[in-house]
């Protein structure tokens, strides 16, 4: 029972983060049409930011994490507007230069922090026992919050009129164009978002792994494998694939060895593009 537990609990913290990492990501392939590589570098800033901001300067914890959150979310939106923007339509180029952008950040990581990690302080010290299993409050957090910004970006993509011209950008361009809405400035909204959603996730692991300058490659990864295996560019795929994905990688943990976690979505993905390339909630192409 102490197993079951166990899973059901890492399991859904897990794919609750790996679904904040991968909206992000698909949200900004299904409204631009570009893969960006430096997704994970995003993840990472907000975690290293966090540290600067909360650990070395003294910040209480609400003010460091939004500040981190929105420098994160401007860099991604300048990446958008002064070296994807003229070039959105090369594939190969964006692929390179998104790239370059994450391993450029990752060679500053190392030259301002050096190669060690730096740790945070939880934000909400202690933990719980949940029928035996003991599970910290900053992983609680992680979970309820993590659930909270993708159903608020669902609500805010269908509810709200910014909303609403990037799923109407995201259907059909050129008619978006006719409505009057302004392709370009959504491309970068959606830019600003997907860094945010990432820096998020980055502020929220800090306390749980050490910020290292090679970490950007963990959530690139996942994200990949929870796109392709929802779907791309469907939110609604990325999100049930994330908790599927989380729960997948826990039960081999606990069950199997924790050195086995990551053959997990490896194997997935290859199942995927097999049996299924447009995922579980992809369209079918025409």
């Amino acid at each position: 029972m102490t197993t079951f537990i166990n899973i059901l609990i890492l399991g859904g913290i897990w794919g609750a983060l790996y679904t904040l990492i991968a909206v992000g990501f698909t949200l900004i392939f299904g409204v631009a049409g570009i893969i960006n590589l430096s997704h994970g570098a995003f993840y990472m800033l907000g975690a290293y930011l966090a540290y600067t901001f909360i650990t070395l300067l003294g910040m209480n914890v609400p003010t460091g994490a939004l500040i981190a959150v929105l420098g994160t979310a401007m860099i991604g939106m300048l990446i958008d507007r002064y070296a994807i923007r003229y070039m959105r339509e090369t594939h190969v180029y964006v692929l390179i230069i998104t790239l370059a952008f994450a391993l450029f950040f990752q060679e500053l990581m190392y030259a301002f922090y050096g190669p060690h990690g730096k740790a945070v302080e939880s934000f909400i010290a202690g933990d719980m026992t949940i029928l035996n299993v003991h599970v910290s409050y900053q992983k609680i957090l992680t979970f309820f919050v993590s659930g909270t910004l993708v159903t608020l970006l669902w609500l805010f993509i269908k509810k709200t009129k910014t909303g609403k011209a990037i799923d109407a950008v995201a259907q059909n361009r050129e008619a978006a164009v006719f409505m009057g809405i302004q392709p370009e400035k959504i491309y970068m909204i959606t830019m600003g978002i997907s860094a945010a959603l990432a820096a998020i996730a980055g502020v929220l692991i800090a306390p749980i792994l050490e910020a290292v300058p090679t970490m950007w490659a963990f959530p690139l990864f996942k994200a990949f494998a929870v796109v392709i295996i929802g779907g791309l560019g469907s939110i609604t795929g990325a999100i049930i694939a994330g908790l599927l994905l989380g729960y997948a990688e826990t039960s081999v943990s606990v069950l199997i060895s924790a050195n086995y976690p990551d053959l997990v979505y490896l194997f997935a993905i290859i199942l995927v593009l097999v049996l299924r390339p447009r995922g579980l909630m992809g369209k079918r192409s025409h």
